[in-house]
């Protein structure tokens, strides 16, 4: 047994939609949020005893390598000078949203 993400919304008309949000095209409406967790199930059900989970490794490759900035990232790291600005910003940034 797993655990599925469900996302229940009330639609104008007062009816509510539920979606499997792992499977955002398992969808349903109904007049009820028992009545739509109910039938979520159902369809649920139905869609995965037609279907196989299975797992896949995929390479990812860098993106700091294709990134020509990436050579800049970390210059700063061991400057006092540039702490001490960085501080300062923050303070500005928690004074100006103070207003």
């Amino acid at each position: 047994m797993d655990n599925w993400n469900i996302l229940l919304e009330t639609t104008a008309d007062g009816f509510t939609t539920a979606t499997v949000l792992e499977v955002p095209d398992v969808k349903i409406k109904d007049e009820t949020k028992t009545g739509a967790v109910e039938k979520i199930q159902q369809l649920l059900q139905k869609r995965l005893a037609k279907a196989e989970i299975i797992q896949i490794l995929m390479p990812i490759q860098s993106l700091a390598s294709d990134n020509p900035l990436m050579k800049f990232a970390g210059i700063f790291q061991d400057d006092p000078d540039f702490l001490e600005i960085i501080q300062e910003i923050r303070a500005e940034r928690e004074d100006d949203s103070e207003i």
